[in-house]
């Protein structure tokens, strides 16, 4: 089995003296979507901080493509779950700003991203501004910008959770063609077990409530594929009620 592109090792995390987490440990192959699902409160965004190096593990490491960069921002790509488009810059802007903020020349960024329009099926909207795309094009915006932050890795925080049900599904299906086509490996965080389902090809199971004296940890690991979704679904539930 080829060693994983990214992965966390044995991760205990804390909100000052409450701890969160214990022993996460997780891991994501070259190419796969993976997801993490938990219902709210159980820690899932504390953990995409540590392992986007925006926060530091009490204890573990997070590693990509074998090196340590534990409490290393910029080394992955981080989507928020809102898109953050910066409303006073045009998509145009928006989607090179990762280029520009590298020391890329404006003209020269702003024509690296003008190629990817297309693909990313914007195009026609580089001159418009934020408040005049729908809620799905402009997450497809703000995915674009994430891919141009140039890692091979991404994390999303529930990138679709804002979106109205049948966008939603419009845009996850999307979504998972882009991630084979563009090469990258991705790790979402999804409250929605059929986003899971539809997205991923393995989904960790987080259980545990912090705030309720209940330490959060990984519950279940489970594969998916078209072969076994309904009992994937079926077993992702189950974990859940149980949470």
């Amino acid at each position: 089995m080829a060693a994983p592109v990214f992965e966390a090792q044995d991760l205990e995390l804390a909100w000052g003296d409450l701890k969160v987490a214990e022993g996460i440990s997780l891991a994501v192959g070259a190419g796969e979507t993976v997801c993490i699902v938990g219902r709210s409160g159980c820690g899932k965004s504390t953990l995409f901080h540590a392992l986007a190096g925006l926060g530091k593990p009490v204890s573990g490491r997070v590693l990509l493509h074998g090196e340590d960069i534990t409490g290393v921002p910029g080394r992955v790509s981080y989507m928020l779950q809102k898109d953050l488009l910066l409303p006073s810059r045009s998509i145009l802007d928006n989607a090179a700003l990762p280029l520009v903020l590298r020391g890329v020349d404006k003209r020269a960024a702003r024509e690296k991203a003008r190629e990817l329009f297309a693909t990313f099926g914007l195009e026609g909207t580089e001159d418009l501004w934020p408040a005049q795309l729908s809620g799905g094009m402009r997450q497809r915006a703000a995915l674009l910008r994430t891919y141009l932050m140039d890692n091979d890795v991404v994390l999303l925080d529930e990138p679709f959770s804002a979106l109205d049900a049948i966008t939603r599904v419009e845009l996850r299906r999307w979504f998972a063609k882009m991630i084979g086509e563009l090469g990258l490996s991705a790790l979402v965080i999804t409250h929605d077990v059929d986003e899971a389902i539809d997205l991923a090809s393995s989904a960790y199971v987080l259980d545990g409530n912090p705030r309720k004296g209940v330490v959060t940890h990984i519950s279940d690991e489970i594969a998916i594929d078209a072969a076994n979704s309904d009992a994937a679904r079926g077993r992702m539930l189950e974990a859940l009620s149980l949470s």
